[in-house]
This record gives structure tokens, sequence and C-alpha cells, in this order.
């Protein structure tokens, strides 16, 4: 049986003019350990329900927020996880432009783009893959692709057949992941449309920033890249290499 990898993803900034989709890719034998490791940040916290990059107002909330993000980008650097980062231009897109389409739809295409360009370019030729979505509209669509999303990935990146085992949406109060990468990726959005907060959530996203290692969130990394990526998406259907 081939080691299986799971990646924890969330969306940000649908109505701004660069939307922000992400997340944790993370071995099977480490998921519990994260986890666990996530849950006491929060109990010491005393945050009762979960991390929320919405939900964040500094004051005694800080010092766990920012452990959050430490211990985030700590697993990246020892590659105990990679934060695989996709960033589109919303604001010049037509979401429109079939009927029933909206931004919804548009988000849905960027996870499908994530998941085939990076997931399967990276791990669908050696792991089982699973994907866990923030549960909404912004992934319905996505978590019913899992056949056309197998079949692009054997013919684009020459994966094992059906490479993708699942792909679901799933509660973040109940996978802590998922909340690790709602405040990342909530952190690149604020500083990638330069949103001026006047609440903390300015400092926490320079915060996010600073701890990444990188002057910026506008350029995307190298190709060679593969434990932080950043990709910036600029088609708007079909595949485009980065």
């Amino acid at each position: 049986m081939s080691p299986h990898l799971t990646f924890y993803g969330d969306a940000s900034s649908r109505d701004k003019d660069y939307m922000v989709a992400g997340g944790f890719a993370v071995a099977g034998n480490r998921i519990a350990e994260i986890e666990d490791r996530i849950a006491t940040l929060r109990d010491d916290a005393g945050i009762r329900s979960e991390f929320h990059w919405s939900a964040y107002r500094g004051g005694e909330k800080r010092a766990a927020y920012e452990k959050l993000v430490d211990y985030g980008f700590d697993l990246v650097k020892k590659r105990y996880a990679a934060l695989h980062i996709i960033i589109s231009p919303f604001g010049g897109y037509n979401h429109k432009a079939r009927p029933g389409e909206n931004r919804d739809t548009s988000i849905n295409r960027m996870y499908y783009q994530l998941c085939l360009h990076r997931l399967a370019r990276f791990y669908g030729d050696k792991r089982t893959l699973h994907v866990r979505l923030d549960a909404g509209n912004d992934s319905r669509d996505i978590c019913a692709m899992r056949n056309e999303l197998c079949a692009a990935a054997y013919k684009t990146h020459a994966t094992r057949p059906n490479c993708f085992r699942s792909i679901e949406p799933v509660n973040s109060e109940n996978h802590s992941l998922i909340q690790l990468a709602d405040v990342i990726v909530g952190g690149i959005a604020a500083i990638q449309n330069s949103v001026k907060h006047t609440s903390p959530k300015g400092d926490l996203a320079r915060y996010v920033l600073r701890k990444s290692g990188r002057h910026s969130w506008g350029t995307p990394t190298p190709k060679e890249a593969r434990f932080l990526t950043v990709w910036h998406f600029r088609g708007r259907s079909g595949p485009s290499q980065p």
C-alpha cells in the first residue's frame, strides 16, 4: 500500500482584487501529532472554538495566534509539511461567463488547478492523495470532481491511476489543520490586497509574512520550490503552468 498524504485547504478574499487559496500537505503519519499540537495551543490560550482569521481581535489571544503561525512555518522549515498557495487576480475576471457561475465557481477552479499542478505534480506518482477543504459553496464543485481530477493528473503528470482517493468538505472546527490554513491564507490575502486593517489583523498579516521568510507575496516561488510554493495564476480557465 502506498503512503498517503492529505491536503488541508482554505480560501480567502473572494470579494477582493486577489483571491488566495492554499493549505498544508501532510503525510499521514504526522497528522495526529500536528492536530494535537494545535489543539494544545488553543486550549492553553482558552480559545473554546477555533483559530479563525476573521475572528482574530488580538489582545490576550495574540500570543496564541503568533505561536500558531510559528508552528506552521516551523513544520515547513523541518519539512514535516508543505505549504502550497495560489493567488489569482479575481478583480479582472468575469465570474459570470456562463449561467449560474459566480465567484464561488472561480474559487473551485482555483482549487482544481492547485490540486492538479501542485499536489498531483509533486506527490501523485508515489502517494495516495486525500483533500480536505473548508466546507462551503466555494469548495462544493471540486469535491465532486475526483474522477475528472484523477484523469487529468494521470494524463498531465503521469501519476498513479486514481491518485486522488478522496476530496471532501469538512467543518474547520473539527480539523485544526484547516484552522492553520485559514489563518495563514487570511494573512497572505490581507497583504496581497493591501488591506489597511485598523484592527490587530494588520499586525498578524505582517507577522505571517515575516515568519515565512519572504519579502513579499507578490512574486512566485521558483519552479524548484517544494515545501513553500506560491503560484500566481493568470489564466481564466484551463491548465496554466507557473
